[in-house]
């Protein structure tokens, strides 16, 4: 478990995996970066360990950057973008790569979208240009929106019928009441079934600018080459228009007012999810410590919940994504229904315990060494590496990455205990409970409490 990389991004095509310098890091000083005139960042790092190339396209653009309007228009193009351009016809990008050995692998965010591959390395500056002109001449076309739209809806409605995503789901609309963090990133239904061609192409050409863009290459690659194919690919000598701009929304501290969600659904399980406010990228120091929390709360077997928790729970997961605003740390636990109660009580015990007994100096020590183990092993293919530079590039800086290890050696007990007091609090929780619906009953409407401040939810 990486708590502060979302891990799922990063499943991109690993053919085979080569592991990195002996230390396990990911040394600045091996990095090349370069920053054209039209505002797109290059990032390369060279890796001769193995014939293997992974190359990946980060943009600042995904559910952040949404409103009721707009909601899943990055999930949308992320679909379309692939389905040709003027010198492609459709079909033929995934073609061409698979050609390559390769298979292009998407994914849109809250914070971000990317897109990318893993290739033998020779292939890599023609998978640039692959990339180049998918991502610069998107054709666009309402037949092919039309023949995509049933597999767009398809994935937002797995996402509805996933548990753990409800609850998330559910926990995020809950938690933020103005920001767009509350809405998911693959969309709303309404907005995607009426969707105007015209709105979604202002959108991308709002925001899929150069200056959003950072090109990662990892791997058996020459930086001046892979520097000459993205300058021409890109077209990344045109100086941008006008200095760059991405206005952020106003960011909202999550779970203001206590609140709690009953929900009975078709899943023959029951799930609790609690939720409170974490710390956004920009505060270095609770990322790093928030991280062992969030590590020191799960790992199996040692971690605090699930020791807690063993017997009464099928499945434990607390996730914290560094987010580019502040975001959430959830906690999510898979149950009996007849155990409900008594896990929601525990975990709530466990909870108060942690902020009123601050965990030894011997515990965040083995806690650290944890999460420096599941970095150093998420980083040990070029895709991981990539991944890693990528995704902190576009929600901040790609040096949050290369720093990473040194800063969370660092992190003290007393800095640990700052963060739970400053982030942990029952009185700023949210909390959603989902039950199995009872036999021949009909769907109960959903049953939501919103608790004063300092009278928390006790069951």
């Amino acid at each position: 478990m990486r708590t502060s990389i979302l891990l799922g991004c990063l499943a991109l095509a690993l053919v085979g995996w080569v592991r990195p310098a002996a230390s396990g890091t990911l040394d600045a000083n091996s990095i090349h970066e370069t920053v054209f005139p039209s505002g797109l960042r290059l990032v390369v790092r060279e890796a001769h360990g193995a014939d293997l190339a992974a190359v990946q396209v980060w943009i600042k653009a995904g559910g952040f950057l949404e409103d009721q309007t707009t909601s899943g228009h990055a999930h949308v193009i992320e679909h379309l973008v692939f389905k040709g351009t003027q010198r492609r016809g459709p079909g033929a990008i995934d073609e061409e790569i698979e050609s390559l050995g390769g298979e292009l692998t998407a994914t849109t965010e809250k914070d971000w979208t990317m897109y990318g591959t893993t290739v033998a390395s020779q292939h890599a500056l023609h998978v640039i240009d692959v990339l180049g002109d998918a991502l610069r001449h998107p054709r666009f076309q309402t037949s092919d929106f039309q023949a995509e739209k049933p597999l767009i809806l398809e994935e937002v409605a797995e996402g509805r019928a996933e548990p753990e995503h409800v609850v998330t789901d559910v926990l995020f609309r809950q938690a933020f009441q103005h920001h767009p963090y509350a809405r998911d990133a693959r969309g709303s239904p309404t907005v995607i079934n009426h969707l105007n061609l015209d709105s979604l192409k202002a959108y991308f050409g709002k925001y899929y600018t150069a200056p959003n863009t950072t090109v990662v290459v990892v791997g058996d690659v020459q930086s001046a080459a892979v520097e000459r194919q993205v300058r021409t690919a890109f077209g990344a000598e045109t100086p941008a228009a006008s200095k760059p701009s991405l206005k952020l929304p106003d960011p909202e501290i999550a779970c203001q007012s206590p609140r709690r969600q009953v929900l009975e659904t078709p899943f023959d399980t029951a799930f609790i999810g609690l939720a409170f406010p974490a710390p956004a990228v920009t505060t270095g120091p609770d990322v790093y410590a928030t991280d062992i929390l969030v590590t020191l709360l799960e790992h199996v077997p040692y971690g605090r919940l699930p020791a807690a928790l063993r017997g009464k729970v099928a499945g434990l997961k607390a996730t914290f994504e560094t987010r580019r605003q502040p975001g959430l740390l959830t906690i999510i636990a898979q149950t009996n229904p007849t155990d409900l109660d008594e896990v929601e009580k525990t975990l709530r015990t466990e909870l108060q315990r942690l902020i009123d007994q601050p965990p030894t100096a011997q515990e965040i020590d083995f806690t650290r060494r944890q999460l420096v183990g599941s970095f150093v092993g998420d980083n040990e293919t070029f895709s991981g590496q990539a991944g890693s530079l990528g995704f902190y590039a576009a929600i901040d800086r790609w040096q949050f990455a290369t720093a990473y290890l040194d800063n969370v050696r660092k992190v003290t007990p007393e800095q640990v205990q700052a963060t739970i007091k400053k982030y942990i609090s029952l009185d700023h929780s949210c909390t959603v409970v989902l039950q199995p619906r009872q036999p021949g009953s009909r769907p109960a409407p959903p049953t939501i409490t919103t608790l004063r401040p300092g009278k928390g939810h006790r069951s």
